[in-house]
C-alpha cells in the first residue's frame, strides 16, 4: 500500500519508520558478519539520543564510517549483499552522480521530487557517508569543504536536478562548467589526498551542513557505543553528545518550536512499503 504526500500534508511515518528500523537492523548484523564499523550520523544520531529513535518528523536514515571502513563495506555489499532484498546504489556512477552511497530495499519505493522514475532504482533506502581525514588548518579545512562543494554540484547538475533558489541555480550552472572543463577528478583527488594519514580531525563534506558543522575531532568517534534506537540497539560515536553539538548547536536536546518543526524540509513525494506494510 502506497502513500502520497502532496506540500504542506500531514502523514503517519510510524509504518515507514517501522521498515525503516527493521532495514537498519539487518544492515546492522551485514556490518558486524564483516567486521564494518559504523555510527548513526546527523538526525539519525540526534533522534537515537534524544528520542531513543527516529524524530518523530523525521523519513531518512544516516550513517558514515571512515574511508578504511566505507570502502570495506563497498566491497562487502558487491560480493555478499542479497540481490534479491538489496540494492547497491553506488557513488558516483552514472545512475548515481553523487559522492556517497545508498542502500536500496528491493520491492519499496520511496519517491522525492528530483527523482527520475524508471531512470534510477527509487526503493526504501539508507544513506552511507564517507567520513574524510583532514586538515587542521582551518583555511586548507575550507578548501576541502569547498571541494566537496563543487563535487555535488557537478553530480547534481548531470543528475539533472532543479531547484527554485537563485543561489542553487548559479551552483548548478557552476558545476556544469567544472564538469565541462573534467576538474572532477582533481577535486576528488585532493579530498582523498589525507585519507590514509592518521589525522586529528575527520570531516564531512557531501552532506548539507555549513562548514563549521562539517568537521570534528576523530576522538568524537571511538569504538562505537550502543544506544537505543526504537525497539533496536545500534551504534553512535563514542562521544555522541559533543559530536550532536558540533553538528546541531548546544541547544540540540531541546525540543524544536512547533513552527520549526512545521517547516522541516522534505523532498518525499510518495512511498510504497510493498510486501512490509
Amino acid at each position: 500500500m502506497g502513500s502520497e504526500l502532496a506540500a504542506n500534508d500531514l502523514i503517519d511515518l510510524k509504518p515507514l519508520q517501522r521498515v525503516l528500523t527493521m532495514f537498519a537492523t539487518e544492515l546492522d548484523a551485514f556490518c558486524e558478519e564483516h567486521n564494518i564499523t559504523y555510527y548513526l550520523m546527523g538526525g539519525t544520531a540526534l533522534g537515537a539520543i534524544r528520542h531513543q529513535g527516529f524524530i518523530p518528523w523525521d523519513d531518512d536514515f544516516d550513517i558514515f564510517m571512515d574511508r578504511k571502513n566505507y570502502l570495506r563495506f563497498i566491497s562487502a555489499c558487491e560480493s555478499d549483499l542479497d540481490k534479491n532484498k538489496y540494492y547497491l546504489q553506488k557513488e558516483d556512477t552514472d545512475e548515481w552522480p553523487l559522492f556517497f552511497s545508498k542502500i536500496r530495499l528491493n520491492h519499496t519505493q520511496y519517491v522525492e521530487r528530483e527523482d527520475e522514475i524508471g531512470r534510477i532504482h527509487t526503493g526504501l533506502y539508507i544513506d552511507v557517508m564517507c567520513l574524510h581525514n583532514t586538515y587542521t588548518n582551518s583555511w586548507m579545512r575550507y578548501l576541502h569543504f569547498l571541494a566537496g562543494r563543487a563535487l555535488t554540484a557537478i553530480a547534481l547538475a548531470k543528475r539533472g536536478y532543479s531547484t527554485n533558489s537563485c543561489m542553487k541555480r548559479l551552483a548548478l550552472v557552476g558545476g556544469r562548467i567544472l564538469n565541462f572543463i573534467r576538474i572532477k577528478r582533481l577535486l576528488l583527488k585532493f579530498i582523498r589526498l589525507l585519507d590514509d594519514r592518521d589525522t586529528e580531525l575527520v570531516g564531512h563534506f557531501f552532506g548539507r551542513a555549513s562548514f563549521r558543522n562539517t568537521s570534528f575531532p576523530r576522538h568524537f568517534l571511538g569504538s562505537s557505543r550502543r544506544v537505543p534506537f526504537e525497539n533496536q540497539m545500534l551504534p553512535v560515536p563514542d562521544c555522541v553528545e559533543q559530536y550532536l553539538i558540533m553538528r546541531f548547536g548546544a541547544d540540540c536536546m531541546r525540543m524544536p518550536s512547533s513552527s520549526t518543526i512545521e517547516a522541516f524540509p522534505s523532498h518525499l513525494i510518495s512511498f510504497d512499503l510493498g510486501p512490509y506494510d
